[in-house]
């Protein structure tokens, strides 16, 4: 039998090995932390009996995938829940705007700005499934709807900043903003759009869900579907060398770049260790978990109905402090991203 052993327990590692597994291959899971999940793991972090969630929260690019399709997670103990909002921008004064699962609710809250943003969201909504197909997977052919890839290249590619003022009003400026600040870069560079188009089509299409009982649950189906098919799992197990795995014929690292140059030492070929060890990660960020009873007291009212809040102000608020974050330092009014499972 064909065996095989996926270093890191994260979510791309453990789809690995079940895809692995699916196809009768003998699978071991191994993890340095004491527990499996990577970054979808959650705890009691706060009061006994309360959950949150470690890392990623809200998942609008897990409900509806090729992966997702194939295999059965909901029979594992992963639901999905989706809040009335998906995610809400409140301003000064109690103002703000929100993003629903319609396009056409959202458009009818921003007013003169709405048939700007049902223009853009709209048509690609309708089609995100074939967007995902494409842009979910190596690029190593012409994509299969390369006039549709190239309406989303379109916006995708243009400054957050320039993109943003396809809208006239601050709320809509702002909501736009606050889902591009999820790429933690500069609003002038090229490309910044690109997350923000994507997280914000994704609303309309799929939600932005989280996991019932967290992000735990995501994890944890897989590992138990792993399970199912024979996959063995070690954790407290830090790998540093390939020479200490026992010759599988397959090796998965689900690992940062420049750890993974160094697992595979002499045995990945030097341009790409050179390419893996120059990547530089992103800015860091702080988190902050609280235990709130009946929800955040928000002035804005659809705020208080969101999964995801985003706070940082204006689109030149955020934009300023996006800019300075991207620099190494802290701004004064950071970019604030809250979850309220």
């Amino acid at each position: 039998m064909t065996r095989a052993v996926v270093v890191g327990s994260g979510p791309n590692g453990l789809a690995a090995g079940l895809t692995l597994a699916a196809e009768g291959v003998d699978v071991t899971v191994l993890e340095a932390a004491d527990t499996l999940g990577g970054g979808t793991r959650s705890s009691e972090l706060t009061l006994p009996g309360v959950v949150h969630d470690e890392c990623s929260a809200a998942h609008p690019l897990a409900v509806d995938t090729p992966f997702s399709r194939r295999f059965d997670l909901a029979a594992h103990g992963l639901t999905w829940r989706w809040p009335e909002v998906q995610y809400a921008h409140p301003l000064d004064g109690g103002g703000g705007a929100a993003a629903y699962r319609s396009v056409e609710q959202t458009a009818a809250g921003l007013g003169d700005d709405g048939e700007a943003w049902r223009s853009l969201f709209g048509p690609l909504a309708e089609r995100f499934d074939e967007i995902t197909s494409d842009f979910m997977r190596p690029m190593l052919r012409v994509p299969d709807h390369p006039l549709l890839m190239a309406r989303f290249g379109a916006f995708s590619g243009l400054p957050a900043v320039l993109l943003a003022h396809r809208w006239s009003t601050p709320r809509a400026q702002a909501l736009f903003a606050g889902v591009a600040a999820h790429a933690l870069r500069p609003f002038s560079a090229p490309m910044s759009s690109a997350i923000g188009v994507a997280l914000g089509t994704a609303a309309h299409r799929y939600g932005w869900p989280v996991a019932e009982r967290g992000s735990a649950a995501i994890s944890g189906a897989m590992i138990s579907l792993l399970e199912k098919h024979g996959a063995t799992f070690e954790s407290g197990v830090r790998v540093t060398s390939l020479d200490e795995l026992d010759s599988p014929d397959i090796v998965m690292l689900d690992v940062a770049p420049a750890a993974a140059a160094r697992i595979a030492g002499d045995r990945m070929p030097r341009r790409i260790a050179r390419a893996l060890t120059r990547y530089r990660h992103g800015p860091g960020t702080f988190k902050v978990d609280f235990a709130v009873q009946d929800g955040v007291p928000w002035t804005h009212e659809e705020s208080r109905r969101a999964g995801t809040v985003h706070v940082g102000g204006s689109l030149r608020e955020i934009a300023a402090a996006e800019r300075l974050t991207c620099h190494g330092q802290m701004p004064d009014q950071p970019f604030v991203l809250v979850c309220q499972q």
